[in-house]
């Protein structure tokens, strides 16, 4: 049987990319947690003491996993053995009966971390650094971006039941939105904006044309402490896994559309981060946005996920699609880059 492109590729850019992984403000106090799945291992990234860890999800001992919930607060301790850690190092219960088996070297399986700003990233054995990869323009406008945020208001997980490429595709053109989302994103009338590439990443920029909706978002503007952000429809596309999307800068929802073991499977988790707000008392009298905002968001990605799941993973290759429209621009970058990979 023919091995697909996205199986070919995907191990090569889980190695060699750095991988947004959360923000800060998720990890403010010793011990918080999350948790991610990507194809066949998970990465857990905790404070520790101040310190920032990412590792695998797995005891050094006998590998049971530390972590099985989403995210939360709880010490590295393996329910097994009692094997645990803190303070940059693995405590080994009952040391004295380790004997010549160099148990002085024991550790976790750490993963490489960088911020860009407040943003955290993770990567195995990256091809580059993560300014490299990311270009300049696009580092400083996440930096600006994590800035900005307040706290994550919403987490939300479950498997699409699509091959990542398609998953990621749909996230990536706009050409869908008057078909499958009718009654929420369609509601914007978005316009044909503009696309930036910056290498293998993206932004595009898409005014509201809708001017009620246009009007009364301009209206919340004081309620909140954003810096420049565009006034539209923003998304952001961090090759290879990972889409961050706003409008007017209000809330930042973040996106990862991770490889699983299976072409049916996609790990996806969307997380919504709203803005500073200008004063304190302006929170409560945003929060019933926020809420609207964050159930907006999961009917678009279920939307997303309905139409996903009638296409096979085998319709995907790196070539491009014969038929391509103008507003599949990204889409069409996006297989260019992959196809580098695919050799």
């Amino acid at each position: 049987m023919k091995v697909l492109d996205s199986v070919k590729i995907a191990d090569d850019l889980i190695r060699s990319y750095w991988h947004p992984i959360g923000h800060k403000s998720e990890l403010a106090c010793d011990r918080d947690f999350i948790r991610f799945e990507i194809k066949d291992f998970e990465v857990v990234v905790i404070n520790d003491k101040g310190n920032f860890v990412a590792f695998d999800n797995l005891c050094p001992h006998r590998g049971a996993r530390f972590f099985t919930e989403d995210f939360g607060n709880q010490f590295v301790k393996c329910l097994y053995h009692g094997w645990s850690y803190s303070r940059g190092k693995v405590n080994v219960a009952g040391v004295k009966n380790f004997q010549g088996c160099g148990i002085e070297h024991a550790a976790l399986n750490e993963f490489r971390l960088e911020t860009c700003g407040d943003f955290l990233f993770f990567a195995i054995a990256p091809k580059s650094s993560l300014e490299e990869q990311l270009g300049q323009e696009v580092f400083s406008i996440l930096q600006r971006i994590s800035g900005d945020i307040d706290s994550c208001a919403d987490f939300n997980r479950y498997p699409f039941q699509c091959d990542w490429t398609i998953a990621l595709e749909n996230a990536l053109e706009p050409y869908h939105i008057p078909m499958i989302h009718t009654e929420t994103l369609a509601t914007l009338q978005l316009g044909v904006g503009v696309n930036d590439f910056f290498a293998e990443n993206s932004i595009w920029y898409s005014p509201v044309e809708n001017e009620k909706v246009a009007k009364r978002l301009n209206s919340l503007n004081r309620f909140y402490a954003t810096t420049d952000p565009f006034q539209g429809y923003m998304s952001i596309f961090l090759f290879p896994f990972s889409m961050i999307s706003s409008t007017f800068g209000y809330s930042y929802s973040v996106q990862n559309f991770f490889p699983s073991l299976s072409t049916q499977s996609t790990f996806f988790t969307s997380r919504l981060y709203p803005a500073k707000n200008s004063e304190p008392r302006f929170k409560d009298m945003t929060s019933a946005f926020v809420q609207s905002s964050a159930d907006i968001n999961r009917k678009i990605f279920d939307e997303d996920h309905q139409i996903c799941r009638r296409i096979p993973s085998t319709s995907w290759s790196t070539s491009p699609p014969k038929f391509t429209s103008t507003l599949e621009q990204k889409l069409l970058h996006f297989r260019a880059s992959c196809a580098q990979w695919n050799k």
